[in-house]
């Protein structure tokens, strides 16, 4: 990341000194680090995120020490998530709140680091019929900043935003507790579908009518009991039904006992 960074700065200068014929006329500006802030924000609102990326970096860089880094960096994070680049979001987005956590851009780095998250969830996930086997971690992180975001800043501008991006990500991490639920259930692993249950019922409000006629259908399978009464019961079923395969292979055994002193 230190490489890549160091790597962005000397593109930032070389951009800055061969593109100044495509340079906005940026007006009514405090300084240098103010000129060159403003035009990063005018390139990144126009979608071009090289050049917004080369003057962001300008500013860290060359200004350090003035009001606009801690916004050059916000501005920076933002950036790197515009081009999916969320990895290199999320460090610029840590770093800013271990240096600057009572800023005022700091809910929107903390909000913006968790779309940084969620924006790494599986593309397939609601496709491929194995979501036990999706690596979702990345939701799961999500839904703990924004959970934070919410707690810490509940009059942020965002705060919408983020309640609406909390929601999409809770019902990824539903979907899957219900789907390996779904799976227990047509084994009639009723301390299974118990226990995903509980987890979605401690962790999660459900909402969608869907997935509420989805877990009264679990409940009709296994209706609920404790999670010792449903093991118990799973337990005593293994065991007869090892005692029934035990005696059934006793029954062919004597069998073919008979079958053999016959044949003598």
């Amino acid at each position: 990341m230190m490489k890549k960074i160091l790597l962005v700065i000397c593109l930032a200068n070389i951009l800055l000194l061969f593109s100044c014929s495509k340079t906005p006329v940026i007006k009514s500006t405090e300084s240098d680090a103010d000129k060159i802030y403003q035009e990063g924000l005018f390139y990144l609102e126009k979608g071009d995120l090289t050049n917004a990326e080369a003057r962001f970096m300008k500013v860290i860089s060359d200004f350090s020490y003035s009001k606009y880094e801690p916004f050059a960096t916000v501005a920076l994070g933002k950036t790197y998530y515009k081009k999916e680049e969320y990895m290199s979001a999320i460090t610029v987005f840590d770093t800013f709140l271990k240096r600057h956590p009572n800023h005022e851009s700091a809910p929107e780095a903390l909000l913006y680091k968790a779309h940084s998250y969620l924006a790494q969830k599986p593309s397939d996930f609601f496709v491929l019929p194995n979501p036990a086997e999706r690596d979702i971690s990345v939701v799961e992180t999500a839904v703990v900043i924004y959970r934070e975001y919410l707690e810490k800043y509940p009059e942020d501008k965002n705060r919408d935003e983020g309640e609406k991006k909390l929601e999409e990500a809770e019902g990824i991490l539903i979907e899957k507790d219900l789907r390996i639920a779904e799976f227990y259930a047509k084994r009639k692993k009723c301390a299974g579908v118990f226990l995903r249950l509980q987890h979605i019922e401690g962790n999660f409000k459900v909402t969608a009518d869907k997935n509420l006629k989805r877990i009264e259908e679990l409940n009709k399978k296994c209706p609920p009991k404790s999670k010792e009464e449903y093991f118990k019961i799973e337990s005593k079923d293994e065991k007869e039904g090892a005692e029934e395969s035990e005696n059934e292979s006793g029954n062919e055994q004597k069998q073919e006992e008979t079958s053999d002193e016959n044949d003598k």
